[in-house]
């Protein structure tokens, strides 16, 4: 149930390959030094700004579960997910009924644990006002202070799911770590969302770029994001 509205990437097109076949032929991609302690540095900060909406989050959550039954379950899951070819635990809110999360599959990381989540019967009544406006992927706060992603780059996949686009041609998950924000986000609702040019086009911004222009980059692409997340077209 629900793993295909979870996988909308499309393979490159040849307009893409030609564009960025440079791209294709790379083994590593170097993020500028710049760009990385800029990324720890701001995760930090938002982080710690982001503790008493999260402490708040928790006592509401307390609180439904008490009173209602049905609304019970973990707040805060991760699972195995990649980033630059390297595996690591992704943090989530967890916006599924505990009735719908196979505990043997969440023991292992696997992803599949949760992905009742495309289903809005399965939800709790927070656990959908989370998605709605993208706010259960703010504990990724914590894999960006810890450097296993980047405040901007391709948004990480899960194992299986990260395997499937490289079988179909892409590789971009492979040279760059994952982004709490990825380019391809700010189109979101538009034919363009999937398609897979925008996340070539990031790749060989961090490729060619200097470090100065690549963080007024990621602003820019950060500021995009931040406009659809306030939009609340979560599903």
């Amino acid at each position: 149930m629900g793993a295909e509205p979870a996988f909308p990437h499309l393979p490159p097109s040849a307009d893409t390959r030609t564009r960025y076949g440079h791209l294709f032929e790379k083994k590593a991609v170097r993020e500028p030094t710049l760009k990385v302690l800029f990324d720890r540095a701001v995760g930090v900060i938002l982080l710690l700004l982001a503790v008493p909406f999260i402490a708040a989050l928790f006592v509401i959550h307390t609180l439904m579960s008490i009173l209602m039954r049905s609304q019970r379950g973990p707040l805060l899951i991760s699972y195995k997910a990649i980033s630059r070819g390297t595996t690591f635990r992704k943090y989530k809110f967890c916006v599924v009924k505990e009735a719908y999360i196979d505990r043997p599959a969440a023991a292992a990381g696997d992803w599949h644990a949760y992905s009742a989540e495309w289903d809005p019967r399965c939800r709790t009544y927070l656990g959908a006002l989370l998605k709605k406006f993208y706010l259960d992927e703010l504990p990724q706060l914590v894999n960006v202070a810890l450097g296993q992603m980047s405040l901007v780059g391709p948004r990480p996949l899960a194992t299986h799911h990260y395997d499937r686009d490289l079988l179909q041609g892409n590789v971009h998950r492979k040279l760059l770590r994952a982004g709490l924000f990825g380019p391809s986000q700010a189109l979101k609702g538009t034919p363009r969302y999937g398609q897979q040019d925008d996340e070539y086009k990031y790749l060989n911004a961090v490729n060619e770029m200097s470090p100065f222009r690549l963080i007024l980059y990621d602003f820019k692409l950060i500021i995009l994001c931040m406009l659809r997340v306030a939009q609340g077209k979560g599903l």
